[in-house]
């Protein structure tokens, strides 16, 4: 099961899957992250209708600095959560997922059973950043200088 959470920020995998993954994917200097050492991640997930889509991450979306230039080190955005066995097993999609494809929700009457998802890849680039920045340019700003 694929669950999507906005106030989840990493990847969640349960114990086994964790494990793995982080052997797969060890935490190094971020000048050492390649796409040999630290290769695309797919996700594939089923409609209602039964057909997989994949969702493709590249390290520089599924890896996270920490540090200073020189001596940053880069991790796995993934977090060990076993899922209840009533609701898994499972993986919770949290914000990392979200940059990348843009998650639409909808509850409709509330009944979880008819509620449904939509994804689609999300826009990127100084073009969003510049049009953010413009629809907000009158906001109050909470930037500490």
């Amino acid at each position: 099961r694929a669950i999507f959470d906005t106030g989840t920020t990493f990847f969640t995998a349960e114990t086994a899957l964790y494990h793995k993954v982080m052997s797969m994917l060890p935490t190094v200097s971020c000048s050492a992250v390649t796409k040999e050492s630290h290769p695309d991640i797919t996700f594939t997930l089923k409609s209602t209708s039964g057909d997989s889509h994949d969702f493709v991450f590249g390290n520089r979306q599924y890896m996270a600095a920490d540090g200073a230039d020189g001596q940053a080190r880069c991790s796995p955005t993934f977090m060990l959560i076993n899922i209840p066995k009533k609701h898994g097993p499972g993986m919770v999609l949290g914000e990392v997922f979200m940059r990348k494809y843009f998650a639409l929700f909808n509850r409709a009457d509330g009944d979880t059973s008819t509620a449904t998802l939509g994804l689609a890849l999300a826009k990127q680039g100084s073009q969003v950043e510049d049009r953010l920045k413009a629809i907000t340019a009158s906001q109050p700003s909470f930037i500490m200088k």
